[in-house]
């Protein structure tokens, strides 16, 4: 359901004293200039850390949305707006103890249970230009209708659930709990990684480089393979999520819309999803699968398999970091910390660049570094 402020709905009203009040983790108000905001709900998803919010509760934060260190994206300003609950009574007097106060009248049938609620649920302005869908109906089949718009409304994330599918079965598949990635797949990588070991300590694994001359792969060497394995996922981590996840679908293809969305464009617009952030094992299942097999027909068996198991491993190390990219808190000045600001700009900010996600490396040779702000 759309999640907009009801037309018939009068305006909230607070005092500075009443504002002041909610300044903990359980209730937590901001200003910008007189609009009133409860982001309770987004501490644990902010960039800088639930911290940066939590000292700065109660008080008007312009001047760190307009930066420096870093000015918010429009993006950024829109999704504030889901917060808002009202404005700010800078005459008023009077302080508030029990219910919030209206400026109008609150009609004579209004109870003062649904009065609370009302006030206090979250509101964001709905503009049906950009608002296309139908929130209450499954989006999977609305997208390809969306066209040439579908690109700009894909990039302007909300904080509200998606529902793709109509059959619970089909949509239940499509959410995974995080802790689901390593019960699958860490099994898997410990007894290949055992498997490889032992292989290549028959020392029957020979990888030839011409008909007449081959090289003898030694158990000591699988340590290095199984971290090869790992940094070539990263470059495959990069292209999946570059050339597949932030293609660009024809306007005129509704096929192509439904599929993008489905793989990647659900996220970008409900990036805190968490039952969304990492892929479901059964569908990851298909393309460890073929990996594996073009593994096993083009290299030896010792040597592939540990080329792919490091691989799987990376593929694991990934999920659980983006996972955490979303929804941790690093401490400020660590190498997480950093990859999640440049994540989150990658959502907020930047969609056509910062593709990398456990490594800004190949952000670099391939010119798709997201650039530092300037003031």
């Amino acid at each position: 359901m759309k999640n907009k402020m009801s037309p018939s709905a009068s305006l909230r009203f607070f005092s500075e004293k009443e504002v002041a009040k909610h300044c903990t983790k359980d209730s937590c108000w901001v200003l910008l200039g007189t609009r009133v905001y409860d982001v309770t709900g987004f501490l644990r998803m902010h960039p800088g850390g639930e911290a940066l919010i939590l000292r700065r509760c109660g008080r008007d934060i312009s001047r760190e949305i307009e930066g420096p260190p870093h000015r918010h994206s429009e993006n950024a300003r829109r999704w504030m707006e889901q917060y808002y609950i009202g404005e700010l009574d800078r005459d008023s007097t009077h302080e508030d103890t029990g219910t919030l106060r209206q400026r109008k009248k609150i009609p004579e049938n209004t109870t003062e249970e649904e009065e609370e609620t009302s006030a206090i649920n979250k509101c964001s302005k709905v503009d049906e230009e950009t608002d296309l869908v139908d929130w209450r109906k499954p989006l999977a089949w609305q997208v390809g209708y969306l066209g040439e718009k579908y690109d700009t409304w894909v990039h302007q994330p909300v904080d509200r659930p998606i529902r793709l599918f109509e059959n619970d079965f089909f949509e239940a598949n499509t959410k995974t709990s995080w802790y689901m990635v390593p019960i699958v797949w860490m099994p898997l990588v410990i007894f290949l990684s055992w498997y490889c070991y032992t292989l290549l300590a028959q020392e029957r694994t020979r990888l030839f480089i011409t008909s007449d001359y081959s090289i003898l792969v030694h158990k000591y060497s699988f340590p290095f393979i199984f971290m090869f394995g790992m940094f070539l996922w990263s470059f495959i981590e990069y292209c999946i999520h570059r050339f597949v996840f932030h293609m660009r679908p024809p306007a005129h293809n509704y096929y192509l819309i439904m599929l993008h969305f489905l793989l990647h464009g659900q996220h970008h617009k409900s990036p805190f999803d968490g039952s969304r952030l990492v892929f479901p094992p059964s569908l990851a299942a298909i393309v460890v699968g073929a990996f594996y097999l073009i593994l096993r027909q083009t290299l030896p068996e010792g040597l592939g398999t540990s080329l792919f198991v490091g691989g799987l491993c990376g593929y694991v190390v990934y999920d659980m970091i983006h996972y955490y990219l979303h929804y941790g808190s690093p401490r400020k000045g660590s190498y997480l910390y950093g990859l999640k600001a440049y994540h989150v700009k990658h959502h907020f900010e930047h969609q056509r660049a910062g593709f990398g996600i456990t490594t800004t490396f190949w952000d670099y040779p391939f010119n798709t570094v997201i650039p530092e702000q300037t003031f």
